[in-house]
């Protein structure tokens, strides 16, 4: 069995070497190891290995979703031999089960029929990402609403003015999960709507399934355009290539257009090809006439290359590469474009040489055309999938469809295009039974549509974004009148994604993303029948964190809203990050002020509330006061025209969860508590009661929502409280009913935390705080309740490989206030040996006796960690855990759920890939496995449970719901979708609540959170043990409880038996072992243990069997030892029961023998007395030992020490011991005696001397103050000026007087040293006027009489000094008329004063 270790990295060299022959090879002949070296290469060679880790800043200058989710579960999904993930199989699956779903089947499981239904839980006011939405053309009254979340259907309301009307998902022919780009009607028919699904511009994120329609006032739907096609196998592009028509029999050259020059088309150009002199073409060529120039890459720009070819009479130019065989996008450079009007081409490096010795050797002859949109080698998955716009126009009665169909590259390692050949713009005119696309083209290349408009002369408008290559953005075009060609109007410079706007008046506004790092986003405007546009000045966010050149921060490419009012064109709304709107048509009122006022903030400080990022809107054509707005939470409104906006999200379920954490069904039974979170439809901070009693308590993470916490008792949909803020992760609730929290994270782990509810106030206290990415940013946990422990990933990239490791967060469950702000210790689990690949599952057994770990890899590795709660004491604790692999044989792919059946032997593992066996099962515990796929889809598995009462049913989180089957112990189980209710999303958490209704709940990624029930119609027993194991002594006897719970009208005689008792044992039965049962009830089991029976550990099978059933427990007996020692002496009496002690002896009479008694001679019998040096080196430290019995006699030993010290183990006569002239050092004192072997007490020892004084001191600007900071001594003695002050502060604070101060420190110790410092405290002075003709005043400051006075010139020359007598108003003159003019210096002496003006004479 093959694993890539970290530490070998000879394997891994090895794998790389040998994967392109593995992977030539027919992936049915490979075996088990080659397909996991595969697989291991795809991780590692991962397109996501560098940005999954990126801070969302970073990730939003690359333009990259902020969300790194969906990179790892592309990871998670890939097939490992192709490696890429295969969602067109899933478009395809739907799409079969749609047409032949039923629900008829009897109920036991959730979802299987109407009975068993899964029922909608919320949150009912938290949305999802939304761009899509439309007021019903056929509701005069404008309160019915369609809206779509981009992956959580189409849903329907009814009452949108009503902030308590709810949502309703449409579910008729119409996938749930459908990801909702765009929704239009027919202007024609009312009743006939179209829906477009995908987001191309989010690198995969959002796949589409096409265009449907509703003929129905959107009742029931069909699909009319794209999605998956009936044969969705994908390909490798064979992209555009040259044809080499002479000589014959030679290979096609692949080639990559330049971006400037005559466009390829279907026609060839035919003719020979010729080498260029120079070969680089960077100077003047000789003559190339009528033929295909053959050049070199060299240096020169390729603009130049291309010309100079042009002008030699060449008539397409083709560019080899010198460096290597990638083919390079060609820039024009500084030459101009329109000069230039032959088609470039380039190709590798050794196809250039291949050609030139072709061309060497004979007449060349090549055909040069464009048949492909893709590059040579990509993944082309076929099918219109991106529907990035639809609308539809009234042309002479007639309704004409016209859709923007995308593309969009996964950035996978294999480079997978959906749509790579067929997006475009599309036209059908009989309401879409049949399509004509319209060739609209730039530079070459097929350009990708991203928004359509109609404008006022019912002409089509359409903007652009990037293709898969990069290019095409940033361009608007009108079609003709006919709507059969577009022209192109207007281009902006360096433009991205482009959105457009045209208004009642003829005019058009562009706003647009680009790559100009200073001017990420634009917004123009300009008239639709001119040929320039004006560049409009930005909304500016009041919110301080968002910048004012870039209202969508970072985000353009995500960001991007343009709505205008129907009625009013000078009335515009604009959405970033926050929504604005003008009333000017975006034309400033003056130089200073912005025209776009801020209608809403994402936190509710700088506007009223909406969520984040801004995606879409709609403007009701009667009304233009209403409007809907949507955002990554959903959709907000106003009735005002912004005046006033609020949150429209009742019941709709379209946010995306992570996980979901339920608590037990009794924990809140006999009590109540309060957690405090925030409001998300107002971004308010609520309390929310959990009220004593039986109520559904849980709790998931979600996508940009938070953690939010529900409460319910009506088994329907609840508000939720957002706990955490931010992305929520892992959420785990705790299931020890005594000790009632849960946990939850934001992402990596960089915020574990846990609400405390044992107290009627629940607390937030602080597991890990720390800023790094350790981890996965959706991270994998699990929490061990019974140690209270919670394990979580700790990987990091870096290097070669990774870091693998697990971190144990410990020490904090008892809820110690004082730890409440801190983090929790942290033990760091690893083996090199066993765990080298991320961690993507993890699992613990439940048990009280021990901590076990499960450890589920992305390589596919299951290990197992016992001992798991096992460690060293002190702050860095080293684990004491042990690693086992329990990985199958057939493992392969990335492990995504571990679950247990009804003991540890039985184990679950899922996978999430694509082309696996995505179900194993072992019931040895791990040592073999079956794979239980059966005749289950090629469908990732997310999660699994199994039914506690009926072990052959089993259910399973998928890409498409939740799927389940009623035979898991055959050999090929029979698996059918449970979808009554929800189906079609992918459910990513599935948990089974702690209790006797086992209700089930499920996560889903795009329609909330939903719940069910396990459930038997046939008449069943189940039996369980309250605990896990029993402890009973030889020759005594204990008891446990076995309890019966019974359904579906079970009424039937019953005997209870054991399995595997030691032999000798009695055992007894409370009433009776047999007895008829038909209602819950337990039975008490007594085991009385013989003496004789080994001490050991019995594993037992508890059987209750009626006439039809048999249904089985398991328990584990532990016997223990009444002898343990074997000393001859039973525990009960034994004073050292672990330590043979047959003489009994307890010299102190604590009822503990001396031979296992820590203090066998009393407590505080020693006294040791330390004094450490009085000065550094003095060497006459000392200890002196007091005992205060005078029997036994001890032996004293000194280790420890300074280097070469030694002391010589001295037997004390008497009761007290000294040693002397010891010098400063940690020693070590040990007392042991003869008469007790074991007996041995030490003590730590630390002789200290004292330190140098420490003083630093700083002066203060006006001299008034010096301040000190002391160190090395206990007191600090400042002598100042002969006057002592005493100080044992480490900072004090000194206050000088006027003139020469004398300070000196000294501390508690002359050997200390001293410091002494001198400071001169002057007296202010101050001349007026200043500057001056002829004299000024000098103002003296303090008391003295006597100054001496000097003045310098500005050379620093000395003109003259004067003794003056200072008057009684403390002044003098100075006369300066007989100097010149410029500048002087006065510098003024005396007693307490020393200080130097400037002085200017004019």
């Amino acid at each position: 069995m093959i694993f890539l270790k970290k530490h070998r990295a000879s394997i891994y060299i090895l794998s790389i070497l040998i994967i392109g022959v593995l992977l030539n090879k027919n992936t049915t002949d490979l075996s088990i190891d080659q397909k996991r070296i595969i697989h291991q290469k795809s991780l590692a060679n991962s397109p996501f290995s560098d940005s999954k880790h990126l801070s969302k800043p970073t990730r939003k200058s690359l333009q990259l979703p902020p969300n790194p989710y969906y990179e790892k579960i592309w990871e998670l999904s890939i097939n490992p031999i192709t490696g890429r993930t295969e969602p067109e199989k899933i478009l395809k699956l739907q799409d079969d089960l749609r047409k032949s779903r039923f629900i008829a089947r009897r109920s036991a499981v959730p979802g299987e029929n109407e009975e068993m239904k899964w029922i909608q839980r919320g949150p009912i006011n938290v949305g999802g990402r939304t761009k899509a939405m439309m007021f019903d053309p056929n509701d005069s009254a404008n309160e019915t609403v369609f809206s779509g979340g981009v992956s959580g259907g189409l849903f329907k309301n009814t009452k949108i003015s009503d902030p308590n009307s709810p949502w309703f998902l449409v579910t008729k022919n119409i996938p749930q999960n459908l990801a909702v780009s765009s929704i239009t009607y027919d202007p024609n028919d009312k009743n006939v709507f179209y829906v477009g699904t995908g987001e191309s511009y989010t690198a995969g994120d959002a796949l589409g399934n096409g265009l449907w329609k509703s003929e129905d006032g959107g009742n029931s739907w069909f699909k009319v355009f794209g999605g998956n096609t009936e044969n969705p196998t994908s390909y490798i592009s064979e992209g555009n290539t040259i044809e080499i028509k002479k000589p014959s029999g030679q290979n096609k050259i692949g080639y990559l257009a330049a971006s400037f020059g005559k466009s390829l088309n279907s026609d060839p150009i035919e003719a020979e090809a010729a080498i260029t002199s120079p070969e680089d073409a960077c100077g003047t060529l000789g003559s190339v006439t009528d033929k295909i120039a053959v050049i070199q890459r060299g240096n020169c720009e390729f603009g130049v290359k291309v010309l100079n070819a042009q002008n030699a009479g060449a008539i397409a130019a083709i560019i080899y590469n010198n460096d290597g065989d990638d083919l390079v996008s060609m820039g024009v450079g500084a030459t101009n474009p329109n000069s230039i009007n032959i088609p470039a081409l380039f190709i590798s490096q050794s196809n250039g040489v291949r050609l030139k010795n072709l061309i060497t050797n004979g007449e060349t002859v090549l055909s040069l055309k464009k048949s492909s949109n893709s590059v040579q080698g990509v993944t082309i998955v076929p099918g219109t999938f991106y529907i990035n716009d639809v609308v539809v126009r009234n042309y002479e009665g007639k309704s004409e469809i016209y859709l923007a169909a995308g593309t969009s590259s996964y950035r996978d390692a294999s480079q997978t295009f959906f749509n790579g050949e067929e997006y475009g713009i599309y036209k059908s005119v009989d309401g879409g039974n049949n399509w004509n696309k319209i060739n609209v083209e730039f530079e070459g290349r097929i350009v990708q549509p991203i928004d359509l408009e109609i404008s006022s002369e019912n002409t089509i408008w359409m903007s652009t974004t990037r293709d898969n290559r990069g290019l095409g953005a940033g361009l608007i075009y009108e079609s003709d009148s006919s709507g059969s060609a577009f022209n192109l109007k207007f281009q902006i410079d360096d433009g991205r994604r482009t959105e457009i706007e045209l208004t009642s008046n003829k005019e058009i506004f562009v706003l647009a993303a680009t790559g100009d790092a200073a001017n990420p986003v634009t917004i123009k405007k300009g008239l639709t029948n001119g040929n320039t546009l004006e560049d409009l000045t930005l909304p500016d966010d009041d919110d301080p964190g968002i910048p004012s050149n870039d209202f969508t921060r970072g985000q353009s490419f995500y960001d991007l809203m343009i709505e205008s009012n129907p009625q009013d064109p000078n009335q515009v709304y604009v959405g970033g990050i926050d929504l604005f709107k003008t009333s000017s048509g975006g034309i400033s009122g003056s130089a200073n002020s912005n025209p776009w006022n801020q209608i809403s903030h994402w936190y509710n400080r700088y506007g009223p509330y909406s969520h984040a990022d801004q995606h879409g809107a709609t403007i009701n054509e009667s009304n233009p006061n209403l409007v809907l707005f949507g955002n990554d939470g959903g959709i907000s409104f106003t009735n005002s025209g912004g005046s006033s906006i609020s949150t429209r999200n009742l019941n709709f379920h379209t946010s995306q969860y992570y996980t979901i954490a339920v608590a037990p069904k009794n924990m809140f039974s006999n009590h109540s508590s309060t957690v405090t979170g925030n409001d998300r439809s107002k971004y308010e901070n609520a309390s929310r009661p959990i009220p004593q009693g039986d109520y559904d308590v849980f709790v998931g993470g979600l996508q940009d929502n938070g953690t939010m916490f529900q409460i319910d008792n009506e088994n329907s949909g609840s508000k939720a409280y957002d706990v955490s803020g931010g992305d929520g992760a892992a959420t785990m609730f705790s299931q020890k009913e005594s000790n009632k929290y849960f946990v939850q994270n934001y992402v990596y782990n960089r915020s574990v935390e846990v609400w405390n509810l044992n107290e009627s106030s629940g607390q937030n206290f602080v597991i890990n705080n720390e800023s790094e990415s350790k981890g996965d940013f959706i991270n994998v946990q699990a929490l061990d309740s019974e140690f209270g422990i919670i394990y979580s990933n700790y990987s990091s990239s870096g290097g070669t490989f990774p870091l693998t490791e697990i971190a144990a967060y410990v020490e904090w469950d008892d809820f110690d206030p004082d730890d409440r702000n801190f983090n929790a210790k942290k033990v760091l689990l690893y083996d090199n040996n066993l765990f080298f690949s991320n961690a993507s599952a993890l699992s613990v057994y439940p048990s009280s006796e021990k901590s076990t770990l499960y450890v589920g890899t992305e390589g596919g590795q299951l290990l197992k960690v016992e001992n798991a709660h096992k460690y060293s004491e002190g702050d860095n604790p080293e684990s004491q855990a042990e690693w086992s692999s329990l990985t199958g044989n057939n493992f392969l792919g990335s492990i995504s759920d571990i679950e247990f059946g009804s003991s540890e032997n039985e184990i679950f593992v899922t996978f999430h890939n694509f082309g696996v066996n995505n179900i194993f099962f072992s019931d040895d515990g791990g040592v073999s496995w079956i794979e239980k796929d059966g005749d289950l889809p090629d469908i990732p598995v997310r999660c699994i449970l199994q039914n506690p009462m009926v072990e052959d049913e089993v259910i399973i989180g998928t890409e498409l719901g939740v799927w389940y089957t009623k035979d898991f112990s055959s050999d090929k189980p029979s698996w059918l979708q449970a979808n009554a209710g929800m189906s079609d999303v992918r459910v990513t958490d599935l948990d089974l609540r702690k209790g006797d209704d086992f209700k089930v709940f499920a996560a889903t990624y795009g329609l909330g959170v939903y719940s069910s029930f396990f459930a038997s119609d046939e008449p069943l027993i189940n039996i369980n043990t309250e605990v896990k194991s029993i402890k009973i002594n030889q020759g005594e006897e204990g008891s446990f409880n076995v309890n019966y719970k019974v359904y579906g009208g079970f009424d039937e005689q019953t005997t209870f038996s054991i399995e595997g008792l030691p032999s000798d044992t009695n055992i007894s039965y409370e009433p009776s072992n047999s007895l008829k049962i038909n209602s819950n009830g337990f039975i008490e089991i007594t085991l009385k243990i013989d003496e004789k029976t080994d001490a050991k550990s019995y594993p037992l099978s508890i059987k209750a069997k009626s006439e039809n059933l048999t249904k089985s427990t398991s328990i584990e007996l532990i016997v223990v030892s009444n002898d343990n020692d074997n000393d001859g002496v039973k525990n009960d009496v034994d004073k050292c029961p672990d330590t043979p002690n047959t003489d009994q002896k307890d010299s102190d009479n604590d009822g503990i023998g001396d031979v296992c008694d820590t203090t066998p001679f009393g407590q505080n019998i020693f006294s040791l007395l330390v004094k450490d040096e009085t000065c550094r080196s003095a060497n006459d430290g000392s200890m002196n030992l007091t005992i205060s019995i005078s029997d036994p006699k001890f032996i004293v030993a000194v280790t420890g020490g300074p280097s070469g010290f030694s002391h010589t183990p001295k037997t004390i006569e008497g009761t007290t011991w000294s040693l002397n002239n010891l010098q400063a050092a940690n020693y070590t004192v040990c007392l042991t005696t003869e008469n007790l072997d074991n007996f041995k007490q030490c003590f730590n020892v630390v002789i200290t001397e004292p330190q140098d004084l420490s003083v630093t001191a700083t002066v203060d600007d006006d001299d008034d103050y010096v301040n000190f900071k002391f160190g090395g001594s206990d007191q600090y003695y400042i002598n100042l000026n002969n006057e002592i002050i005493t100080t044992d502060q480490s900072d004090y604070r000194l206050k000088l007087r006027k003139g020469l101060n004398f300070i000196k420190v000294t501390g508690d110790k002359t050997c200390q040293g001293s410091y002494e410092k001198t400071v001169f405290n002057s007296e202010d002075i101050i001349l007026s006027p200043n500057p001056t003709t002829s004299k000024s005043t000098l103002y003296v400051g303090g008391e003295d009489n006597d100054v001496s006075l000097s003045m310098f010139d500005n050379a620093g020359r000395l003109l003259w000094v004067k003794n003056k007598k200072v008057n009684s108003s403390r002044s003098l003159d100075v006369i300066v008329s007989n100097l010149k003019s410029g500048t002087y210096y006065l510098k003024v002496e005396s007693k307490t004063v020393r200080k130097t003006a400037k002085l200017i004479k004019k």
